[in-house]
């Protein structure tokens, strides 16, 4: 916890909280993954890995998960997860199609503070997040407002919102279908 409040005030507007995520946001953002069956995922804005312990907790073999931070002293942590499952990218996520073919992950976790993106930046992010994800697969961002669930009603098929009270600030989780 220490590692990300030293983040989160070095640069507030990267990581857009003080507080890594709740266990119960972490069940929130995954509710929706069939984790019987072999998936590939994509986390973006990873921190120190608190949603990205609780997937490979869910996993099963065959499975793969690769998570993106780009600020460093979070970077260093989330390395410590020590699974064959997992990759962990140092880099900007607008570079995603370079580590993701297209077509290729199941589910895109993002726990990217879209707030505090531009709209040209966030344009890419979602347009590179369409092009990796498979058919029929998923989208899931959390937000603590509602501030661009217009716009991934645009960019998506379909777009349904859940919320997580137990977290610090509550958090609305959407779920955005290809």
């Amino acid at each position: 916890m220490l590692t990300f409040l030293k983040a989160a005030f070095g640069n507030l507007k990267q990581t857009g909280s003080v507080m890594e995520s709740s266990p119960q946001l972490s069940r929130r953002m995954t509710r929706i993954i069939n984790f019987k069956k072999p998936v590939h995922i994509v986390e973006l804005g990873a921190g120190t890995g608190s949603i990205t312990k609780h997937i490979l907790a869910q996993m099963g073999y065959g499975s793969s998960l690769m998570s993106f931070e780009i600020n460093e002293s979070l970077f260093e942590r989330l390395q410590q997860v020590q699974d064959k499952r997992f990759t962990g990218v140092n880099d900007n996520v607008l570079q995603l199609q370079d580590y993701a073919a297209e077509q290729s992950a199941d589910y895109i976790i993002s726990g990217l503070p879209l707030a505090n993106i531009c709209a040209e930046q966030k344009m890419k992010i979602l347009n590179a997040c369409k092009k990796v994800l498979k058919p029929g697969g998923y989208y899931i961002q959390f937000q603590y407002s509602l501030n661009d669930i217009k716009l991934l009603k645009q960019k998506f098929l379909s777009v349904s919102c859940g919320f997580a009270l137990l977290n610090f600030p509550p958090a609305f989780v959407y779920y955005a279908k290809k």
